[in-house]
């Protein structure tokens, strides 16, 4: 018999995950889906396995996005198949049964009225049945003959989500379906799904905005414990009980608490070092609520003061987005933000004496990532957000940043092709400013009109943040 543990991190990690729309729209996606694939396409999409973590715990269930965002249904062994040219059963979702004995541990499993309820889908069906449908559902669409002529086409995510060497479901299907119809053409639906999603509805955007009010708050609650906290995890304990505690599931990411020199790794997660008195501390997190995800950062000092050397940083990167976000219009292009904030942070570096010319090469010794990332079903949301331009509804990050890790510059070709002097006068400013990391990050949505910061309850400024800091209990 299981552990009274093992039994609680089972049920917790079972917990299905479902999207905050109606289901009005989760029907009007679909139909725009099978406009695109037509009536000799059939979709079919399939939920991913659980994940076991270690024994007998799985880790916590996350639905497939496409499938999420069709159908708002959360839990595994669930599949959606699209048939727009059939007359009687245009969609359908398969899903499990209820089980009696199998909730005893995990918990109630929708009914398949609830699971039309939420997604609008009025076939539901056991998952059990699945294959024998699809295979009816080929022979009904023409046989073999249809299959050979190459009218029917298949669209699944052909991408392969699994890691460590294993098959996804959906390229096991493929292959299974292939050797019963080998003339069946596959074509891959991630393309169509990605295009819809770029641009987010009413409901989307109420759903990141509740992510982001409830990463605003734990971004507040981080720079209230930062001033007893002894430890990074500390303050990673507190983030998260906010999540939890105004109703959101989970992180959409893992929580970034860095303090001190960990300020200037781009991904620290361990959050493990003890808080350096007097140093900034960055927090990079996100909360995920209904599926959707929020992404904040602020930079901070312990002492609720930013010395000099700290306060010169920072508002040299506040300086690059507050100057790119009303930038951020619909019919830019965001590879343009971007170079126009990296021409920004060269202005300030160059004043600070950490480069010796405004050149990009040179800013990227400091600022080596790009400015900004779609946000919305995962937190580095699906598009080419360099090349396409921006459309009113989208919701992009704007997060510029300066890390001084003198280690890393002194490595770098960049500062190795300089000359003597110039490499000299550098290396006098990374020991002033030597270990510093500031990122700010904002979620701002695209508008026909000016941007909006829906992340600027948050403390920005310096002005700001000392004031919020010095005013905490």
């Amino acid at each position: 018999m299981r552990s009274v543990f093992s039994l609680l991190m089972f049920v917790l990690f079972a917990a299905p995950v479902l999207a905050g729309s109606p289901a009005a729209e989760y029907v009007a996606r679909r139909a725009e889906l099978a406009r695109q694939i037509g009536p000799d396409g059939i979709l079919i999409l399939m939920s991913p396995p659980p994940s076991q973590r270690n024994g007998d715990v799985d880790w916590p269930y996350r639905q497939e996005d496409s499938l999420l965002y069709l159908t708002g249904l959360g839990d595994p062994e669930t599949s959606l198949v699209l048939t727009p040219g059939d007359a009687e059963r245009k969609e359908s979702v398969f899903t499990r049964d209820s089980d009696p004995a199998s909730e005893v541990w995990t918990g109630r499993i929708p009914t398949f009225a609830e699971v039309t309820a939420l997604s609008g889908v009025k076939n539901v069906s056991s998952s059990s049945q699945l294959s024998g449908f699809v295979s009816s559902l080929l022979e009904r669409h023409g046989g073999q003959q249809s299959l050979r002529d190459g009218k029917t086409v298949v669209w699944m995510i052909l991408e392969n989500r699994s890691f460590g060497g294993d098959v996804s479901a959906e390229l096991k299907y493929v292959e299974q379906l292939r050797r019963s119809y080998p003339e069946l053409q596959f074509r891959d639906a991630f393309p169509l799904l990605a295009a819809m999603r770029l641009v987010k509805s009413p409901a989307e955007i109420a759903t990141v905005q509740h992510a982001i009010d409830v990463t605003v708050a734990a971004q507040k609650a981080a720079m209230q414990r930062v001033r007893t906290a002894q430890h990074e995890y500390e303050i990673q304990a507190t983030i998260e009980y906010t999540f939890r505690n105004l109703g959101a599931c989970c992180w959409a990411f893992p929580s970034i608490a860095a303090s001190g020199r960990n300020t200037t790794t781009l991904h620290y997660e361990t959050n493990n070092d003890v808080v350096v008195p007097g140093a900034l501390m960055l927090t990079d997190i996100g909360a995920e609520v209904d599926g959707y995800s929020a992404d904040v950062t602020r930079t901070y000092p312990q002492s609720g003061h930013f010395n000099t050397e700290q306060r010169a940083i920072y508002e040299a990167v506040l300086r690059a987005q507050s100057e790119t976000i009303p930038k951020m219009k619909a019919g830019a292009s965001m590879r343009d933000v971007h170079n126009a904030a990296v021409g920004i942070l060269g202005e300030e570096l160059l004043k600070l004496g950490l480069i010796s010319q405004n050149k990009p090469e040179q800013v990227r010794m400091y600022f080596f990532h790009g400015l900004g990332h779609q946000l919305g079903l995962r937190t580095h949301d699906v598009g080419d957000y360099r090349g396409n331009l921006l459309k009113a509804g989208m919701i992009v990050t704007d997060e510029p940043g300066i890390y001084v890790r003198p280690t890393d510059v002194h490595a770098s070709p960049t500062y190795l092709a300089l000359t003597a002097a110039e490499r000299a006068g550098i290396d006098a400013a990374l020991v002033k400013y030597a270990d510093i990391g500031v990122r700010i990050e904002d979620d701002i949505l695209i508008t026909d009109a000016a941007p909006r910061n829906l992340s600027g309850a948050a403390p920005r400024t310096v002005e700001e943040v000392e004031r919020f800091m010095q005013a905490s209990p």
